[in-house]
């Protein structure tokens, strides 16, 4: 058995039976492949991938115009549908394939697939998502009974008939809509906004304690979900009540990772900027959310963000370390992180010890490479496939700058400091799929992190 076999052996018991919170966001993904077959369902627009899309989409032209936008641009993006629409494009467009999707309905999948033992709260839970989850017996439910809460087995707390739907649209380099060519793998997401979301969980709301009681951390999302329709007067009292249910999830210290996501609705990234955010112990993001990230928080430590429309430079890695201090010391996070394609960055105070978030962003990498390759991880043994590929030559330079930058050291091409934690990925250049691949990610590194911290601080788990 090599070293990198027994680590990750290692990680994986650790992860045995780890009690863990996750919530909001969970539906199905219907996915599509982008092609001539897409292109004769959609209408053309005008300036195919010149023009950033309407929000919400309401039309087959504004849809195109969206999926166009995204492949010239080289990025993953998301823009919130019409209920009407929504209902329009279940009825007249058929997917290639299906699977969970939502942050929530993902990260809770690579939880229970890995052993650990997470209790689920998302809206619209019908018989259609149940049939997402991979591992049904080893996901429980929170239910409220005369003020205490009970967690049900997840097929016996099945509370709707209708399914959230959101329509993921694949591309590859080289794919062509309208005349337009990607020149990245990447997708677009046109997401659905049902009513019933509205960030208000009813008896749980009040109750949530008694859950912050009993698990080792809390993977929170789907705040970007809102929609002028499920508030009267902006997004200020929904974000508001949304920050007294986590101040008492975690009102004993409980750590609490909060995935941000993209939204084109200004007022809402402020809302989640000001009210949500704040409340996380650490955010996790990827290069396009940290840069709206940072140009809605109006900070002078970089001149520009990355883009994804220029060919990678390691030096980009500095770019993004300022972003995330400054973010991270003006949000006053415990930690901001970073899941690039070529690496993963963590900046952080006094969150865990630094070995722990070392040996998270490491497990991340495998799990990132793993679901790459595989285009899904239904158990611990799928990772062994993550270790067939090598870390990415590109992020090992690239960490070693920043730890040059820092008068640091990268020892095997990792940087591990009490307040900067680097590594390179694994990448995988032929992708099976390219959805879910951050929310991976951020969950298999906060999980192990949890799972490791007092052994890694010299104390026994």
């Amino acid at each position: 058995m090599t070293d990198d076999q027994a680590q990750l052996q290692s990680d994986i018991r650790a992860l045995e039976g780890l009690p863990v919170f996750v919530a909001y966001n969970a539906n199905v993904d219907a996915i599509v492949r982008v092609g001539e077959g897409l292109e004769s369902s959609l209408e053309r627009p005008s300036d195919p991938g010149d023009r950033h899309p309407p929000s919400p989409l309401a039309s087959k032209r504004d849809l195109a115009t969206a999926i166009t936008h995204a492949m010239a641009a080289g990025r993953g993006d998301e823009v919130a549908m019409t209920d009407e629409f929504a209902a329009a494009l279940e009825a007249e467009l058929e997917p290639d394939t299906q699977q969970m999707g939502g942050q929530t309905g993902i990260m809770t999948n690579l939880a229970a697939s890995l052993g650990a033992s997470p209790v689920v709260y998302t809206y619209l839970l019908s018989d259609r998502q149940l049939s997402m989850f991979d591992h049904p017996d080893a996901v429980e439910f929170p239910l409220v009974e005369d003020g205490e809460v009970k967690f049900a087995p997840l097929y016996e707390s099945v509370d709707a008939d209708r399914t959230k739907i959101n329509w993921v649209f694949e591309f590859r380099v080289g794919d062509e809509l309208f005349d337009v060519r990607a020149f990245e793998d990447a997708r677009f997401i046109a997401a659905s906004r049902p009513p019933e979301f509205d960030l208000v969980a009813g008896d749980l709301d009040a109750h949530v304690d008694q859950i912050g009681e009993v698990v080792d951390g809390a993977l929170l999302a789907g705040y970007h979900n809102l929609t002028p329709d499920h508030v009267e007067e902006g997004y200020e009292e929904a974000h508001r009540h949304a920050r007294a249910v986590i101040r008492r999830l975690r009102s004993g210290r409980l750590p609490i990772h909060i995935e941000y996501a993209v939204t084109h609705d200004d007022d809402l990234r402020e809302s989640i900027y000001r009210w949500i955010l704040p409340e996380a112990t650490v955010v996790g993001t990827d290069p396009y959310e940290l840069a709206l990230l940072y140009e809605d928080a109006e900070l002078g430590a970089v001149d520009a963000a990355p883009t994804e429309e220029t060919p990678f430079e390691p030096d980009e890695i500095l770019t993004h370390y300022r972003m995330l201090d400054a973010l991270r010391d003006e949000l006053g996070v415990e930690c901001l992180r970073l899941h690039a394609m070529e690496y993963h960055l963590s900046v952080t105070d006094s969150y865990l010890p630094s070995k722990a978030v070392e040996r998270g962003l490491e497990f991340a990498a495998v799990n990132a490479a793993t679901k790459a390759a595989l285009g899904g991880i239904t158990s611990p043994d799928d990772l062994e496939t993550g270790l067939e590929y090598e870390p990415s030559a590109n992020g090992t330079d690239a960490v070693a700058l920043l730890a040059d930058h820092l008068e640091e050291t990268a020892e095997n091409g990792v940087l591990c400091t009490p307040t900067v934690v680097a590594c390179p990925n694994r990448v995988v250049d032929d992708p099976a799929g390219t959805v879910g691949i951050g929310d991976i990610v951020s969950a298999s590194s906060f999980l192990l992190e949890l799972a490791v911290a007092d052994g890694c601080d010299g104390r026994d788990r």
